[in-house]
């Protein structure tokens, strides 16, 4: 077979649509959700525990070694994106048997269809769209990574993006509630919080995203949480309308529409009876 280049634009040659360096990222990052690597737990059971309001959490480590300890509350970051990682693995496994009949992932678990996949590392490789395969999957084992990794009180300020050697500084902001400066952990850049998180929203407004991708955002940036059944009405009303479709044929919307739905929605007084 002919070489080409990867498809997720490495520039590494491949035979297959994925070069054996992005392969063996997507196969870590399947791998890294059921298991650490070393006989113990992954990520999977990681985010079940942060979930769990027997999730406990090290506070202040002081000179001496001295820890406290308290439970954290119901962790709503690790449920959205336990939610969201759910749904990415089982839309994979399908797109996966769906070009691959002879082959069914198992039902009802995600665990299950994570280690299907990851049993078939040649067809994933050659997979017609084994480069969004490759993005989606890679992004939100990053995504559940962070939420397992950061402490649950905090709330995301944004981008850091301030001016770095050799270019812009890719690392996320978490603030505390209420907290109205933020330190960047990679180059130590302190930030306005409001500012951050009002510049990001105004940078998305103009973005076209699906409704996934939408819902979450309304709520990581604005706090704000829309049931799927109200996006639904608002889609079947035509208060918020498609702008063309993505590279996978899915309706995508203005961001900015979809925040000013969610606003006017949350911010509707109730009436009392």
């Amino acid at each position: 077979m002919s070489e080409r280049s990867c498809v997720t634009g490495c520039g590494r040659p491949t035979t297959d649509m994925l070069c054996p360096g992005c392969l063996a990222e997507l196969t870590a990052a399947l791998r890294e959700l059921i298991s650490d690597g070393s006989g113990g737990h992954g990520l999977l059971a990681e985010l079940g525990i942060t979930l769990s309001r027997q999730h406990t959490m090290t506070l202040g480590t002081g000179v001496g070694g001295h820890a406290a300890e308290r439970p954290m509350p119901f962790h709503e970051a690790a449920s959205e994106v336990g939610w969201v990682l759910a749904n990415t693995v089982s839309t994979w496994a399908r797109e996966v048997h769906e070009c691959n009949p002879h082959l069914l992932p198992p039902a009802g678990s995600t665990a299950g269809a994570v280690a299907w996949m990851v049993g078939l590392p040649g067809l994933l490789a050659l997979h017609p769209a084994a480069d969004e395969l490759h993005d989606e999957i890679t992004h939100v084992v990053a995504r559940v990574r962070r939420v397992v990794d950061r402490p649950p009180d905090r709330i995301y300020a944004g981008p850091c993006d301030a001016q770095v050697e050799g270019g812009r500084c890719p690392d996320h902001l978490y603030a505390r509630p209420g907290q109205r400066r933020v330190q960047c952990g990679s180059c130590g850049t302190e930030h306005d919080v409001d500012e951050r998180r009002n510049w990001m929203i105004s940078y998305a407004a103009d973005l076209r995203v699906t409704a996934t991708v939408a819902l979450g955002w309304a709520r990581l940036l604005l706090d704000k949480t829309i049931p799927r059944g109200t996006w639904d009405s608002w889609v079947s009303r035509g208060r918020i309308v498609p702008h063309g479709t993505d590279g996978r044929g899915r309706p995508v919307f203005r961001f900015g529409d979809v925040r000013d739905l969610a606003l006017a929605h949350v911010s509707k007084p109730r009436h009392v009876a």
